[in-house]
């Protein structure tokens, strides 16, 4: 996207969302800081997902939604990067991730570059677009869901699985290198 095209003040509905998404990540990233990659890409604890997983899958839930709410497509490589549908889906059982562990740099700029994406798609956006309807279809059916939802649904996302993630590094007794 051509960034002379991207607002550079926010309407106060946008600027809300989009600093309510920023301040949920700055907290995700301030509660992985210090973690090393094997902490990263091990599982916490039995049957868990790792860490990294976790990021990346905040990442691939941003890519999903984005393409969404901008019926654009996103770049194949930066789903790659992600590893795309392959990671993380509990109701899946056994993942296709990484084989061996990522540098921690790869997770943050994973997360980077599609929070930049995102950004450049709200930073067009109006405040009366957040009320525009989008027939959203799944395997159980289709359902109407405003694009202020999916911004919400992202925060509330995020949210959720960062609370997973601190609980699990916690319980793993994770040591920060700091």
């Amino acid at each position: 996207m051509n960034k002379e095209h991207i607002n550079t003040k926010l309407e106060p509905q946008l600027s809300l969302l989009w600093w309510i998404l920023e301040d949920v990540r700055k907290v995700t990233l301030r509660g992985i800081e210090g973690l090393t990659k094997e902490q990263l890409f091990k599982s916490p604890i039995e049957g868990e997902y790792p860490i990294g997983a976790y990021l990346m899958h905040l990442a691939e839930a941003e890519v999903y939604w984005l393409q969404v709410i901008s019926d654009t497509k996103v770049n194949v490589e930066i789903k790659k990067r992600l590893y795309y549908g392959k990671w993380f889906d509990p109701n899946k059982g056994k993942a296709e991730g990484p084989e061996e562990p990522l540098e921690v740099k790869e997770y943050l700029d994973a997360l980077r570059k599609v929070r930049e994406l995102l950004r450049n798609y709200i930073f067009t956006m109006k405040d009366a677009e957040l009320e525009e309807i989008i027939i959203y279809k799944w395997e159980g059916g289709e359902d109407k869901i405003s694009k202020k939802w999916i911004i919400y649904h992202l925060i509330e996302h995020e949210a959720h699985h960062r609370g997973q993630m601190m609980m699990l590094i916690r319980k793993a007794s994770f040591k920060k290198n700091k």
